[in-house]
């Protein structure tokens, strides 16, 4: 099995990190003796806490490499993220250090309240925590082991072919868990990734992507929409970039059959993916050679993972009958941490996870997935998936739909050539529900998570006009 952390062990003259803001190539071998440097000065007699707040850098993985390799359990925190949440944070967690990046380049470490042994003490399996939200507004944490995280990094590498040749340009954070096994599987593999400071909607972040030769860039469906519409994909893409990923939500299946076209005529790739944090990332995957025709799917589990249907209690064993998806597999999470105490638990969950997800296979033995047992609705007295809502009503452009109480709001982006009204009669029609259960909001732009999923929470908030 390939592990990230494998560097640390068997470096190479091979380049690992490429620093785009300081046009440095880090090899393997700096790169570990780097991790091991810092590893020394988080030296203790016993395993401990460590807060990483990262950013878009090589101080981040450094710090995140060096505490793993000092033996201790490593948090991965958003760096721009509002001070008074990471103290909050701080203060429930009790860590015996926090690292942080002053130059961008060496991580800094500086006493926390856990330190000298007065803070919890992680069990022996535990390795990495990771916010549920992508963000550190939520005390509650993913408990993964390294075994998790060198099982989702191995199974990435196989089945995207990841060899030393391939080049991942960093587009997610590393505290986001889509963009940390970005990171582990390219390391894993012997591969490279790319670091730059600049957004994907920056002219300079496909710079340094066409700079530094970058073949692959992840994304989730957000960035693809508004790539899309702004059209960087086509005009910025460069020549050696032949691989696109996309996972973090459902990417309608128009959008789809536009990306693996755009990709077919450049001899290239989509991987449409499906996961989840407490996966590691990763599930599911749909073969590129299986588009367009299972554009709508989540397509097959992993290697070494395995897929189910569960109603109730009972495995569904015929295709096209719903029930929520079950993942079995050696990257599913030990457990979740909402305070300190929670990070001496043993692995709670042995392997399998209840994703929370409707879905159901087909003939072929492909998953889809239909809506969240959560986002559920019940407007006039009809129980509504607002999934399935948000899918129909985003062939119009981006759109967020929440549970407003007395109706179902669309809040949608503005530029749309359908006025809300044909929007809302639409959806209405579709869903056979009375229009007047649906509002259409337009917002000049989603809120995000860090992660770049559509923050409901936020909008659920907001008042609708």
């Amino acid at each position: 099995m390939s592990s990230p952390f494998a560097l640390l062990d068997r470096p190479t003259g091979e380049p690992a990190l490429v620093d785009a803001g300081r046009g440095r190539i880090w090899t393997r071998d700096e790169l570990a003796h780097a991790a091991r440097s810092f590893a020394e000065a988080l030296t203790t007699t016993r395993r401990e806490l460590v807060f990483c707040l990262c950013g878009a850098d090589v101080a981040s993985v450094i710090g995140y490499l060096g505490a793993i390799d000092a033996g201790h359990a490593v948090a991965l925190l958003d760096a721009a993220a509002a001070t008074d949440l990471t103290q909050a944070l701080i203060d429930r967690y009790l860590p015996a250090f926090v690292v942080t990046s002053d130059d961008g380049e060496t991580p800094t470490v500086r006493p926390g309240p856990g330190s000298h042994g007065s803070g919890p003490a992680p069990s022996e399996e535990l390795a990495v925590l990771l916010s549920t939200s992508g963000t550190t507004g939520s005390p509650k944490f993913v408990r993964l082991a390294r075994r998790n995280v060198d099982a989702n990094a191995d199974s990435i590498a196989e089945y995207l072919q990841i060899d030393a040749r391939e080049r991942a340009i960093q587009s997610l954070p590393i505290y986001y868990s889509y963009g940390l096994s970005v990171l582990n599987s390219h390391l894993a593999a012997g591969a490279s990734v790319v670091l730059t400071p600049h957004s994907i909607m920056r002219p300079e972040f496909w710079a340094d992507a066409a700079r530094w030769r970058a073949t692959s860039f992840a994304g989730v469906p957000y960035s693809y929409a508004i790539l899309e519409r702004t059209g960087l994909l086509r005009t910025s893409m460069p020549d050696t970039m032949r691989t696109l990923t996309q996972a973090g939500g459902r990417l309608p299946p128009e959008h789809v059959i536009r990306l693996h076209e755009l990709m077919g005529e450049r001899d290239g790739r989509l991987w449409v993916m499906y996961g989840q944090t407490e996966a590691t990332a990763r599930i599911s995957y749909v073969p590129p050679e299986a588009l367009p025709e299972k554009a709508h799917t989540i397509g097959v589990p992993i290697p070494r993972g395995r897929l189910s249907i569960q109603s109730d209690t009972e495995e569904i064993t015929e295709p096209n009958v719903p029930g929520e998806l079950i993942y079995r597999g050696p990257n599913v999470m030990l457990g979740y941490a909402e305070h300190g105490d929670d990070l001496a638990l043993a692995d709670i969950m042995r392997g399998e996870l209840r994703t929370g997800d409707l879905g159901s296979f087909d003939e072929d033995g492909f998953f889809r997935v239909t809506g969240r047992t959560k986002r559920i609705a019940k407007i006039h007295g009809l129980r509504v998936n607002l999934d399935e809502i948000e899918a129909a009503a985003s062939t119009h452009g981006p759109v967020a739909v929440v549970d407003g109480g007395e109706r179902i709001v669309l809040w949608r982006v503005r530029g749309s050539d359908m006025t809300g009204d044909d929007l809302r009669r639409e959806v209405a029609r579709r869903f056979g529900v009375n229009s007047r259960a649906f509002a259409v909001t337009e917002i000049d732009t989603l809120p995000l998570k860090p992660s770049g999923k559509v923050d409901y929470e936020s909008l659920a908030k907001r008042d609708a006009p």
